[in-house]
């Protein structure tokens, strides 16, 4: 405002003082940052050298060289016996697979994704779909 009394432009334009944020309801919890690769996503601290052993093992793991060389299979299958007859092979194994999930108790480790009923879902409702595709869609 002027000495006058009346109100200058600058005044009516300045901006209202900013309120200061609600405070949280709950504390802080005190964990790493997600950057910092030195804990898990629990906070835990991780340990280099088992992560260097799991790693190596990885090529060990016969489920996995199983479900790999099945899928070479199947492909296979289909370049030389056409694509319905690949990719019904590959729905028989997805339904082989969910079967396998679905009834042993520890199961192969490559099938184990998710509990143990959504990853039997999963399979079975893969291998029924690529299983009536196979059969509906036209090969060229």
């Amino acid at each position: 405002m002027s000495h006058d009394g009346a109100v200058t432009p600058a005044a009516r334009t300045a901006p209202a003082p900013a309120a200061d944020p609600p405070a949280p309801l709950t504390p802080p919890v005190d964990r790493p940052s997600p950057e910092d690769e030195r804990f898990g996503p629990d906070g835990e601290p991780l340990d280099p050298r088992a992560i260097a052993r799991a790693s190596l093992a990885a090529d060990r793991n016969w489920s996995l060289w199983v479900i790999a060389g099945a899928v070479l299979f199947c492909v296979a299958l289909s370049l030389a016996a056409g694509t319905p007859t690949g990719a019904l092979a590959l729905a028989c194994f997805l339904a082989c697979c969910a079967v396998v999930r679905a009834v042993v108790r520890k199961s192969p480790a490559s099938l184990v994704v998710r509990r143990r009923a959504v990853d039997v879902t999963v399979l079975a409702g893969l291998a029924l779909a690529i299983g009536v595709l196979s059969q509906v869609v036209p090969s060229l």
